[in-house]
Protein backbone atom coordinates (compact mmCIF):
# COMPACT_ATOMS: atom_id res chain seq x y z
CA UNK A 1 0.00 0.00 0.00
CA UNK A 2 1.48 3.76 -0.86
CA UNK A 3 2.70 5.74 1.95
CA UNK A 4 0.11 8.50 2.72
CA UNK A 5 1.66 11.89 2.25
CA UNK A 6 0.77 14.43 4.64
CA UNK A 7 0.97 18.13 5.34
CA UNK A 8 0.24 21.72 3.75
CA UNK A 9 -0.30 21.66 -0.53
CA UNK A 10 2.36 23.29 -1.96
CA UNK A 11 0.02 25.47 -3.94
CA UNK A 12 0.85 28.87 -5.64
CA UNK A 13 -0.85 31.00 -3.17
CA UNK A 14 0.50 34.19 -3.96
CA UNK A 15 -0.06 33.88 -7.69
CA UNK A 16 -3.74 33.48 -7.32
CA UNK A 17 -3.91 36.33 -4.59
CA UNK A 18 -1.98 38.81 -7.06
CA UNK A 19 -4.80 37.73 -9.94
CA UNK A 20 -7.87 38.22 -7.58
CA UNK A 21 -6.05 41.42 -6.28
CA UNK A 22 -5.82 42.77 -9.76
CA UNK A 23 -9.59 41.33 -10.86
CA UNK A 24 -10.66 43.17 -7.66
CA UNK A 25 -8.79 46.67 -8.62
CA UNK A 26 -10.62 46.41 -12.09
CA UNK A 27 -13.61 45.53 -10.59
CA UNK A 28 -13.90 48.25 -8.14
CA UNK A 29 -14.76 50.61 -10.84
CA UNK A 30 -18.21 48.96 -10.83
CA UNK A 31 -18.83 48.09 -7.39
CA UNK A 32 -17.64 51.33 -6.18
CA UNK A 33 -20.27 53.01 -8.33
CA UNK A 34 -17.38 54.50 -10.17
CA UNK A 35 -18.48 53.82 -13.79
CA UNK A 36 -21.91 54.81 -13.62
CA UNK A 37 -21.18 58.13 -12.79
CA UNK A 38 -18.88 57.39 -16.13
CA UNK A 39 -21.66 56.52 -17.96
CA UNK A 40 -24.18 59.48 -16.52
CA UNK A 41 -21.83 62.01 -18.52
CA UNK A 42 -21.34 60.11 -21.11
CA UNK A 43 -25.11 60.49 -21.69
CA UNK A 44 -25.18 63.94 -21.01
CA UNK A 45 -22.46 64.74 -23.64
CA UNK A 46 -23.46 62.63 -25.89
CA UNK A 47 -27.14 61.15 -25.37
CA UNK A 48 -28.50 57.79 -25.88
CA UNK A 49 -26.75 57.21 -29.32
CA UNK A 50 -22.96 58.11 -27.14
CA UNK A 51 -20.49 55.56 -26.55
CA UNK A 52 -21.98 53.77 -23.63
CA UNK A 53 -19.67 50.28 -23.88
CA UNK A 54 -17.56 50.51 -20.41
CA UNK A 55 -17.27 46.41 -20.75
CA UNK A 56 -13.90 45.94 -19.40
CA UNK A 57 -12.74 42.75 -21.23
CA UNK A 58 -9.36 42.46 -18.99
CA UNK A 59 -11.72 41.37 -15.74
CA UNK A 60 -13.36 38.53 -18.23
CA UNK A 61 -9.78 37.20 -18.88
CA UNK A 62 -8.84 37.49 -15.45
CA UNK A 63 -12.06 35.92 -14.21
CA UNK A 64 -11.26 32.98 -16.46
CA UNK A 65 -7.30 32.97 -15.09
CA UNK A 66 -9.08 32.77 -11.48
CA UNK A 67 -12.74 30.57 -11.79
CA UNK A 68 -11.63 28.72 -15.52
CA UNK A 69 -15.17 28.46 -17.41
CA UNK A 70 -17.64 28.49 -14.70
CA UNK A 71 -20.94 30.90 -14.14
CA UNK A 72 -18.45 33.06 -12.06
CA UNK A 73 -16.79 33.91 -15.41
CA UNK A 74 -20.08 34.88 -16.95
CA UNK A 75 -21.16 36.73 -14.33
CA UNK A 76 -18.74 39.38 -14.22
CA UNK A 77 -19.29 39.50 -17.67
CA UNK A 78 -23.22 40.28 -16.97
CA UNK A 79 -22.45 42.42 -14.52
CA UNK A 80 -20.38 44.73 -16.54
CA UNK A 81 -23.13 44.86 -19.31
CA UNK A 82 -26.28 45.19 -17.02
CA UNK A 83 -24.81 47.51 -14.37
CA UNK A 84 -27.55 45.62 -12.04
CA UNK A 85 -26.73 46.58 -8.39
CA UNK A 86 -27.22 44.00 -6.54
CA UNK A 87 -25.35 41.63 -8.88
CA UNK A 88 -22.29 44.21 -9.20
CA UNK A 89 -22.41 44.00 -5.37
CA UNK A 90 -22.94 40.22 -4.99
CA UNK A 91 -19.37 39.41 -7.21
CA UNK A 92 -17.88 42.06 -5.45
CA UNK A 93 -18.30 40.48 -1.99
CA UNK A 94 -17.70 36.96 -3.72
CA UNK A 95 -14.24 37.60 -5.27
CA UNK A 96 -13.70 39.28 -1.53
CA UNK A 97 -14.57 36.36 0.65
CA UNK A 98 -12.53 34.34 -1.79
CA UNK A 99 -9.26 36.41 -1.32
CA UNK A 100 -9.62 36.30 1.86
CA UNK A 101 -10.00 32.82 3.01
CA UNK A 102 -6.87 32.78 0.78
CA UNK A 103 -4.95 35.43 2.42
CA UNK A 104 -5.56 34.01 5.80
CA UNK A 105 -5.83 30.59 5.23
CA UNK A 106 -4.39 29.24 2.08
CA UNK A 107 -6.16 27.41 -0.89
CA UNK A 108 -7.02 24.14 0.40
CA UNK A 109 -9.22 25.55 3.00
CA UNK A 110 -11.08 28.08 0.41
CA UNK A 111 -11.35 24.66 -1.77
CA UNK A 112 -12.51 22.65 0.73
CA UNK A 113 -15.24 25.33 2.22
CA UNK A 114 -16.76 26.05 -1.44
CA UNK A 115 -17.47 22.38 -2.21
CA UNK A 116 -18.67 21.88 1.61
CA UNK A 117 -21.00 25.12 1.13
CA UNK A 118 -21.96 23.36 -2.21
CA UNK A 119 -22.04 20.16 -0.52
CA UNK A 120 -24.69 21.48 2.53
CA UNK A 121 -26.96 23.12 0.21
CA UNK A 122 -27.76 20.05 -1.97
CA UNK A 123 -28.26 18.06 1.50
CA UNK A 124 -30.37 20.71 2.75
CA UNK A 125 -32.09 21.72 0.03
CA UNK A 126 -31.88 25.71 0.28
CA UNK A 127 -29.50 27.98 -1.57
CA UNK A 128 -26.26 28.90 -0.56
CA UNK A 129 -24.80 32.82 -0.34
CA UNK A 130 -22.38 31.74 -3.02
CA UNK A 131 -24.15 30.82 -5.82
CA UNK A 132 -23.81 32.89 -8.35
CA UNK A 133 -26.69 34.47 -9.58
CA UNK A 134 -26.78 33.07 -13.02
CA UNK A 135 -25.45 29.46 -13.33
CA UNK A 136 -25.90 28.75 -17.27
CA UNK A 137 -29.66 29.75 -18.10
CA UNK A 138 -30.84 29.41 -14.98
CA UNK A 139 -31.51 32.51 -12.76
CA UNK A 140 -31.22 31.38 -9.24
CA UNK A 141 -32.31 34.68 -7.98
CA UNK A 142 -35.75 33.63 -9.31
CA UNK A 143 -35.42 30.05 -8.63
CA UNK A 144 -35.39 30.50 -5.15
CA UNK A 145 -37.85 33.25 -5.33
CA UNK A 146 -40.53 33.22 -2.19
CA UNK A 147 -44.07 34.31 -2.46
CA UNK A 148 -45.36 37.11 0.19
CA UNK A 149 -49.02 36.09 -0.85
CA UNK A 150 -48.30 32.07 -0.32
CA UNK A 151 -47.07 32.75 2.89
CA UNK A 152 -43.03 32.88 2.28
CA UNK A 153 -43.73 29.76 -0.01
CA UNK A 154 -41.01 28.84 -2.83
CA UNK A 155 -42.40 29.95 -6.45
CA UNK A 156 -41.11 27.08 -8.17
CA UNK A 157 -40.96 24.03 -7.54
CA UNK A 158 -38.78 21.61 -5.42
CA UNK A 159 -37.54 19.86 -8.72
CA UNK A 160 -36.06 22.98 -10.44
CA UNK A 161 -34.82 24.28 -6.89
CA UNK A 162 -33.01 20.86 -6.38
CA UNK A 163 -31.55 21.12 -10.48
CA UNK A 164 -30.31 24.40 -9.66
CA UNK A 165 -28.57 23.31 -6.45
CA UNK A 166 -26.96 20.19 -8.41
CA UNK A 167 -25.80 22.49 -10.88
CA UNK A 168 -24.29 24.77 -8.07
CA UNK A 169 -22.31 21.61 -7.18
CA UNK A 170 -21.11 20.56 -9.98
CA UNK A 171 -19.86 23.96 -11.04
CA UNK A 172 -17.80 23.69 -7.95
CA UNK A 173 -16.41 20.56 -8.72
CA UNK A 174 -15.20 22.08 -11.84
CA UNK A 175 -13.99 24.73 -10.07
CA UNK A 176 -11.86 23.24 -7.56
CA UNK A 177 -10.67 20.94 -10.25
CA UNK A 178 -9.11 23.26 -12.27
CA UNK A 179 -7.69 25.12 -9.47
CA UNK A 180 -5.47 22.57 -8.04
CA UNK A 181 -4.30 21.69 -11.68
CA UNK A 182 -3.64 25.53 -12.49
CA UNK A 183 -2.30 26.27 -8.88
CA UNK A 184 -0.80 23.21 -7.62
CA UNK A 185 1.51 22.60 -11.12
CA UNK A 186 4.39 21.86 -7.68
CA UNK A 187 2.11 19.56 -5.92
CA UNK A 188 2.20 16.19 -6.56
CA UNK A 189 -0.94 15.15 -4.93
CA UNK A 190 -3.43 17.81 -7.05
CA UNK A 191 -3.63 15.88 -10.42
CA UNK A 192 -5.25 12.72 -7.88
CA UNK A 193 -7.28 14.91 -5.95
CA UNK A 194 -8.85 16.96 -8.72
CA UNK A 195 -9.79 13.45 -10.64
CA UNK A 196 -11.54 12.01 -7.15
CA UNK A 197 -13.19 15.41 -7.02
CA UNK A 198 -14.93 14.78 -10.69
CA UNK A 199 -15.13 10.89 -10.46
CA UNK A 200 -16.44 10.82 -6.41
CA UNK A 201 -17.57 14.57 -5.32
CA UNK A 202 -17.01 14.22 -1.77
CA UNK A 203 -14.01 11.67 -1.24
CA UNK A 204 -12.13 14.47 -3.24
CA UNK A 205 -13.14 17.41 -1.10
CA UNK A 206 -12.07 14.71 1.62
CA UNK A 207 -8.87 14.18 -0.07
CA UNK A 208 -8.23 17.74 0.75
CA UNK A 209 -7.93 17.13 4.83
CA UNK A 210 -4.59 15.69 4.36
CA UNK A 211 -3.55 19.41 4.76
CA UNK A 212 -3.45 20.40 8.03
CA UNK A 213 -4.69 23.59 7.63
CA UNK A 214 -8.00 22.01 6.61
CA UNK A 215 -8.32 20.07 9.52
CA UNK A 216 -7.49 22.56 11.98
CA UNK A 217 -10.10 24.76 10.12
CA UNK A 218 -12.54 22.87 11.77
CA UNK A 219 -13.60 20.07 9.82
CA UNK A 220 -14.65 16.51 10.79
CA UNK A 221 -11.04 14.70 11.26
CA UNK A 222 -12.54 11.49 9.93
CA UNK A 223 -9.84 10.24 7.80
CA UNK A 224 -11.73 7.06 6.14
CA UNK A 225 -11.57 8.16 2.88
CA UNK A 226 -7.82 7.05 2.67
CA UNK A 227 -8.99 3.79 2.66
CA UNK A 228 -11.24 4.24 -0.40
CA UNK A 229 -8.34 5.96 -2.12
CA UNK A 230 -6.04 2.99 -1.29
CA UNK A 231 -8.17 0.52 -1.90
CA UNK A 232 -8.87 2.29 -5.70
CA UNK A 233 -5.12 2.89 -6.39
CA UNK A 234 -4.65 -1.14 -5.88
CA UNK A 235 -7.29 -1.92 -8.12
CA UNK A 236 -5.69 0.35 -10.98
CA UNK A 237 -2.47 -1.41 -10.06
CA UNK A 238 -3.60 -4.67 -10.14
CA UNK A 239 -5.31 -3.86 -13.90
CA UNK A 240 -1.80 -2.32 -15.14
CA UNK A 241 -0.31 -6.03 -14.03
CA UNK A 242 -3.40 -7.98 -16.14
CA UNK A 243 -2.91 -5.79 -18.71
CA UNK A 244 0.89 -6.78 -18.62
CA UNK A 245 -0.16 -9.77 -18.40
CA UNK A 246 -2.63 -10.72 -21.45
CA UNK A 247 -1.97 -7.47 -23.67
CA UNK A 248 -0.24 -8.85 -26.93
CA UNK A 249 3.46 -7.80 -25.63
CA UNK A 250 5.22 -8.65 -28.95
CA UNK A 251 3.48 -5.95 -30.41
CA UNK A 252 2.33 -3.30 -27.51
CA UNK A 253 5.84 -2.88 -25.91
CA UNK A 254 7.48 -2.13 -29.37
CA UNK A 255 4.74 1.01 -29.33
CA UNK A 256 5.40 4.69 -28.52
CA UNK A 257 3.93 7.41 -26.75
CA UNK A 258 1.18 8.08 -27.77
CA UNK A 259 0.24 4.69 -29.38
CA UNK A 260 0.96 2.86 -26.48
CA UNK A 261 -1.96 4.99 -24.68
CA UNK A 262 -4.50 4.12 -27.65
CA UNK A 263 -3.59 0.65 -27.01
CA UNK A 264 -4.55 0.36 -23.49
CA UNK A 265 -7.43 2.42 -24.26
CA UNK A 266 -9.08 0.35 -26.64
CA UNK A 267 -7.88 -3.21 -25.24
CA UNK A 268 -9.98 -1.87 -21.72
CA UNK A 269 -13.24 -0.68 -23.86
CA UNK A 270 -13.38 -4.01 -25.54
CA UNK A 271 -13.25 -5.91 -21.86
CA UNK A 272 -15.44 -3.64 -20.06
CA UNK A 273 -18.26 -4.40 -22.58
CA UNK A 274 -17.55 -7.96 -22.25
CA UNK A 275 -17.17 -7.96 -18.15
CA UNK A 276 -20.24 -6.51 -17.57
CA UNK A 277 -21.86 -8.60 -20.08
CA UNK A 278 -20.48 -11.54 -18.03
CA UNK A 279 -22.25 -10.36 -14.63
CA UNK A 280 -25.62 -9.34 -16.04
CA UNK A 281 -27.32 -12.29 -14.99
CA UNK A 282 -25.36 -12.58 -11.70
CA UNK A 283 -26.61 -11.05 -8.32
CA UNK A 284 -23.97 -8.25 -7.83
CA UNK A 285 -23.25 -5.54 -5.18
CA UNK A 286 -23.46 -1.93 -6.60
CA UNK A 287 -20.61 -0.07 -7.01
CA UNK A 288 -22.04 2.55 -4.44
CA UNK A 289 -22.78 -0.06 -1.90
CA UNK A 290 -18.59 -1.84 -2.32
CA UNK A 291 -17.52 2.12 -1.91
CA UNK A 292 -19.25 2.29 1.51
CA UNK A 293 -18.21 -0.68 2.69
CA UNK A 294 -14.65 0.03 1.77
CA UNK A 295 -15.10 3.66 3.02
CA UNK A 296 -16.35 1.89 6.67
CA UNK A 297 -14.06 -1.56 6.83
CA UNK A 298 -11.04 -0.69 4.81
CA UNK A 299 -9.98 -2.55 1.54
CA UNK A 300 -10.86 -6.46 0.69
CA UNK A 301 -9.36 -8.61 -1.38
CA UNK A 302 -10.05 -8.97 -5.66
CA UNK A 303 -9.27 -12.03 -7.42
CA UNK A 304 -10.50 -11.10 -10.55
CA UNK A 305 -10.90 -7.47 -11.63
CA UNK A 306 -13.17 -7.98 -14.11
CA UNK A 307 -16.04 -9.22 -11.57
CA UNK A 308 -16.00 -6.09 -9.20
CA UNK A 309 -18.26 -3.90 -10.00
CA UNK A 310 -16.30 -1.41 -8.32
CA UNK A 311 -13.45 -1.53 -10.63
CA UNK A 312 -15.42 -1.86 -13.62
CA UNK A 313 -17.09 1.60 -12.17
CA UNK A 314 -14.10 3.28 -11.87
CA UNK A 315 -12.59 2.23 -15.60
CA UNK A 316 -15.85 3.42 -17.10
CA UNK A 317 -15.05 6.74 -15.60
CA UNK A 318 -11.94 6.98 -17.39
CA UNK A 319 -13.34 5.65 -20.75
CA UNK A 320 -15.97 8.18 -20.62
CA UNK A 321 -16.17 10.39 -17.85
CA UNK A 322 -18.89 10.74 -15.03
CA UNK A 323 -21.82 11.93 -17.44
CA UNK A 324 -20.82 9.74 -20.18
CA UNK A 325 -20.28 6.53 -18.45
CA UNK A 326 -23.85 6.97 -16.83
CA UNK A 327 -26.03 4.68 -19.42
CA UNK A 328 -22.98 2.12 -18.83
CA UNK A 329 -23.21 1.88 -15.11
CA UNK A 330 -26.58 2.69 -14.25
CA UNK A 331 -27.99 0.26 -17.12
CA UNK A 332 -25.77 -2.64 -15.71
CA UNK A 333 -26.17 -1.81 -12.33
CA UNK A 334 -30.38 -1.87 -13.02
CA UNK A 335 -29.75 -3.99 -15.64
CA UNK A 336 -31.77 -1.62 -17.99
CA UNK A 337 -30.74 -3.27 -21.15
CA UNK A 338 -31.83 -0.08 -23.35
CA UNK A 339 -29.72 2.35 -21.54
CA UNK A 340 -27.02 -0.16 -21.18
CA UNK A 341 -26.78 -0.34 -24.90
CA UNK A 342 -27.05 3.41 -25.42
CA UNK A 343 -23.58 3.12 -23.11
CA UNK A 344 -22.36 0.20 -25.88
CA UNK A 345 -22.94 2.77 -28.32
CA UNK A 346 -21.53 5.79 -27.09
CA UNK A 347 -18.12 4.00 -26.41
CA UNK A 348 -18.02 2.14 -29.91
CA UNK A 349 -18.44 5.62 -31.21
CA UNK A 350 -15.81 7.02 -28.88
CA UNK A 351 -13.16 3.36 -29.64
CA UNK A 352 -14.12 4.49 -33.58
CA UNK A 353 -12.52 7.71 -32.94
CA UNK A 354 -9.45 6.78 -31.31
CA UNK A 355 -8.82 3.80 -33.92
CA UNK A 356 -8.70 6.17 -36.19
CA UNK A 357 -7.18 9.24 -34.84
CA UNK A 358 -6.03 8.36 -31.63
CA UNK A 359 -7.06 9.53 -28.17
CA UNK A 360 -5.10 12.50 -28.02
CA UNK A 361 -6.84 14.35 -31.01
CA UNK A 362 -10.07 12.41 -30.18
CA UNK A 363 -10.08 14.53 -26.72
CA UNK A 364 -9.04 17.16 -28.61
CA UNK A 365 -12.20 17.33 -30.64
CA UNK A 366 -14.23 16.95 -28.10
CA UNK A 367 -13.84 20.77 -27.28
CA UNK A 368 -13.48 22.06 -30.22
CA UNK A 369 -17.04 23.64 -31.76
CA UNK A 370 -17.80 25.22 -34.90
CA UNK A 371 -19.23 28.66 -34.94
CA UNK A 372 -22.94 28.78 -35.67
CA UNK A 373 -23.91 29.28 -39.67
CA UNK A 374 -25.77 31.80 -38.41
CA UNK A 375 -25.28 33.77 -35.05
CA UNK A 376 -28.37 35.49 -34.34
CA UNK A 377 -30.65 31.98 -34.72
CA UNK A 378 -28.14 30.63 -31.91
CA UNK A 379 -28.54 33.17 -29.95
CA UNK A 380 -32.36 33.30 -30.33
CA UNK A 381 -33.03 29.78 -30.19
CA UNK A 382 -35.24 28.40 -27.87
CA UNK A 383 -34.45 27.60 -24.29
CA UNK A 384 -34.55 24.03 -24.67
CA UNK A 385 -32.22 23.96 -27.35
CA UNK A 386 -29.91 26.54 -25.39
CA UNK A 387 -29.83 23.71 -22.51
CA UNK A 388 -28.70 21.07 -24.65
CA UNK A 389 -26.29 22.31 -26.37
CA UNK A 390 -24.49 23.67 -22.99
CA UNK A 391 -25.38 19.93 -21.31
CA UNK A 392 -23.64 18.70 -24.44
CA UNK A 393 -20.66 21.26 -23.68
CA UNK A 394 -20.53 20.32 -20.26
CA UNK A 395 -20.61 16.35 -20.70
CA UNK A 396 -17.81 16.85 -23.32
CA UNK A 397 -15.75 18.68 -20.97
CA UNK A 398 -16.31 16.10 -18.38
CA UNK A 399 -15.65 13.42 -20.65
CA UNK A 400 -12.43 14.62 -22.21
CA UNK A 401 -11.04 15.87 -18.64
CA UNK A 402 -11.65 12.63 -16.86
CA UNK A 403 -9.98 10.32 -19.08
CA UNK A 404 -6.67 13.00 -19.29
CA UNK A 405 -6.64 12.78 -15.80
CA UNK A 406 -7.32 8.70 -15.58
CA UNK A 407 -5.32 8.48 -19.03
CA UNK A 408 -2.54 10.77 -20.23
CA UNK A 409 1.22 11.14 -18.25
CA UNK A 410 1.62 13.55 -15.04
CA UNK A 411 4.45 15.65 -16.32
CA UNK A 412 3.74 19.61 -16.65
CA UNK A 413 3.04 19.37 -20.11
CA UNK A 414 0.13 16.93 -19.79
CA UNK A 415 -0.91 18.61 -17.16
CA UNK A 416 -1.72 21.67 -18.30
CA UNK A 417 -2.97 19.82 -21.72
CA UNK A 418 -5.76 18.54 -19.16
CA UNK A 419 -6.43 21.69 -17.71
CA UNK A 420 -7.10 23.31 -21.02
CA UNK A 421 -9.24 20.60 -21.83
CA UNK A 422 -11.53 21.54 -18.40
CA UNK A 423 -11.42 25.19 -19.66
CA UNK A 424 -12.75 24.46 -23.24
CA UNK A 425 -9.33 26.28 -24.17
CA UNK A 426 -8.73 24.15 -28.08
CA UNK A 427 -5.41 26.48 -28.59
CA UNK A 428 -3.63 26.08 -25.58
CA UNK A 429 -4.39 22.29 -25.63
CA UNK A 430 -3.26 22.11 -29.43
CA UNK A 431 -0.32 24.50 -29.32
CA UNK A 432 0.51 21.59 -26.13
CA UNK A 433 -0.35 18.50 -27.53
CA UNK A 434 0.33 19.36 -31.81
CA UNK A 435 3.21 17.19 -31.77
CA UNK A 436 1.58 14.04 -30.90
CA UNK A 437 -1.57 14.61 -33.25
CA UNK A 438 0.09 14.52 -36.52
CA UNK A 439 0.03 10.71 -36.58
CA UNK A 440 -2.78 8.68 -37.81
CA UNK A 441 -2.88 5.21 -37.42
CA UNK A 442 -1.75 3.75 -40.34
CA UNK A 443 -3.73 0.83 -40.64
CA UNK A 444 -6.44 3.51 -41.89
CA UNK A 445 -9.07 4.20 -39.12
CA UNK A 446 -11.84 5.28 -39.09
CA UNK A 447 -12.00 8.94 -38.90
CA UNK A 448 -15.36 9.61 -38.07
CA UNK A 449 -16.16 12.88 -35.95
CA UNK A 450 -16.25 12.30 -32.17
CA UNK A 451 -19.98 11.97 -30.99
CA UNK A 452 -21.09 14.05 -28.31
CA UNK A 453 -22.14 12.40 -24.75
CA UNK A 454 -25.42 10.44 -24.78
CA UNK A 455 -25.80 9.99 -28.60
Amino acid sequence: MAEIITGPFHMDEQGFLATIEELIKRFDGYSSGKYLAELGKIHDEYGEIGPLSLFDEKVCELGKELFCSTSWVANLAWAMISFDYDLVEHNANFLDGCRNIVRKYGMSVWLYEMINDASMAVALQRPSSRMPFQIGLTCTKDVFRRSKKKGGKYVTSKKKRLACMAEYLQEVYWLAAYSLLRWGEEEPRAADVALMVLGYGGIGMCMLRDDPKVVDSGCDEDFSYRNLCDHLRDLRIQADLDYACNADLAESMLLEYPACMDARYLYDAGKIVEAYRALWNKQTESASQILERVYQKCAYQVANIWEDPLYLHDLALSLLGAVGSRPLTEGFRTRDDKMFQQGVESLRRTTESVKGMGLVMTLGGYICFPEPENRDSALFAPRKEKKQLMDTCNGLRDLSTMVALYRFPRDTESLRATRALLAHDAKEYIDLMDPYMGSVDETGGNEERPVAVGD
